[in-house]
């Protein structure tokens, strides 16, 4: 397989903002209001510090390849048998984060625009970022490039006329926690939020160089999104309580349904939301399935790429259509933690200690 040359800085940059802004927008306030009853900013800050060592350890990986892809690189260090044992969990993990998002959309626009329609037909959005997916890494990223400012405008929009009716009090206490996040499942249900880094390591070459900046862009990402994460988390709760925005679906969703303001042209801020999200969470959506596209051509490199991209379609709306209710799409995101803890951080550290190796084991004149 031909593989993609590496992600420019500003790439990296639009695509980690949209993702950040698309996965904290919809199930993960819930998640992190559910989490504790101490500082929501707390368990998000463990988890920043949790992405940032995840994305330092695939900086490290990648900036051994050399101008290879990751996997291709790792195939010809320990042997194919090895690579596709390695490679399994990631390949389940990106076809469920498909399979997660789609659903979770199609339930939020059916909670909020089109009550009436089917699920299975709300579902079939996943032709178009399918589509794109399959046109390949640039075409993502040239449409992330022009969306990321329209989605921008948008959103920071909202997050202002959402400050125009809050109780800051509600939001106490702001410094205080007792660690009982790390006892409450629905904090490690959030963890999908922190994984962006790794669903862009498996597509693209990378040098030392490139390596280095695509971090760096990961970094700035990050660091650009948290007010919009805080807001996310923080808006509903000072709007409806601690305990009424624990027991809400969508908070942030909620929260815009709830604004009325005289001078508002728009009715409906919370289908206006939802709107503007909708083209990015297209965008991801291809983003992931051109990932787990990546990996399936790497460990089948004499495959269509055609037949591997229709049995993708075909498993991930089966898999979204057949989960049968919000709760259980919330529980799923629990019992997939281990396949992102492995995903996170150990796939890159046997993969360095693989490369590390190999690399070795030529220098001293036997076979890798």
């Amino acid at each position: 397989m031909k593989a993609s040359l590496s992600i420019r800085g500003y790439d990296n940059f639009t695509i980690h903002t949209l993702f950040f802004g698309v996965a904290a927008g919809f199930l993960f306030p819930s998640f992190m209001i559910r989490s504790t009853t101490g500082s929501y900013w707390i368990p998000s800050a463990v988890w920043i510090a949790a992405a940032i060592l995840s994305s330092w350890l695939y900086r490290n990986l990648l900036a051994m390849l050399q101008g290879r892809t990751l996997l291709g690189e790792i195939r010809s260090s320990i042997g194919r048998l090895a690579t596709t044992v390695l490679s399994l969990p990631i390949l389940l993990f990106l076809y469920g984060a498909v399979i997660v998002l789609l659903r979770a959309y199609s339930e939020i626009v059916s909670m909020t625009m089109l009550p009436t329609t089917p699920i299975p037909f709300l579902n079939g959005m996943l032709l178009a970022p399918a589509l794109l997916a399959f046109a390949g890494m640039m075409p993502i990223f040239r449409s992330a490039k022009v969306l990321f400012l329209i989605g921008l405008l948008l959103c920071v929009s909202l997050l202002l006329i959402g400050l125009s009716d809050i109780n800051w009090t509600l939001g106490k206490p702001w410094l205080y926690t007792d660690g009982d996040f790390f006892i409450n499942q629905n904090f490690y249900s959030g963890s999908f939020l922190w994984v962006g880094f790794s669903i862009t390591a498996f597509i693209g070459r990378y040098t030392r160089q490139s390596a280095r900046i695509a971090w760096k862009s990961y970094v700035a990402a990050l660091i650009f999104s948290l007010p919009f994460i805080a807001g996310y988390i923080y808006l509903p709760i000072m709007t409806f309580g601690r305990e009424f925005s624990s027991l809400l679906t969508v908070p942030f969703v909620s929260k815009m349904d709830s604004i009325y303001k005289y001078w508002i042209i728009v009715e409906n801020l919370a289908a206006v939301f939802v709107s503007a999200m909708m083209l990015h969470v297209l965008i991801i959506m291809a983003l992931k399935l051109h990932s787990c596209g990546s990996v399936c051509q790497e460990l089948l490199p004499t495959a269509d790429k055609r037949l591997i991209y229709i049995v993708l379609i075909l498993l991930v709306y089966a898999g979204a259509t057949w989960l049968p209710s919000w709760r259980d799409l919330e529980r799923s995101l629990f019992l997939t933690v281990g396949i992102r803890t492995y995903i996170m951080f150990v796939f890159p550290m046997l993969g360095i200690a693989a490369l590390h190796v190999a690399r070795k084991r030529r220098e001293a004149g036997r076979p890798a």
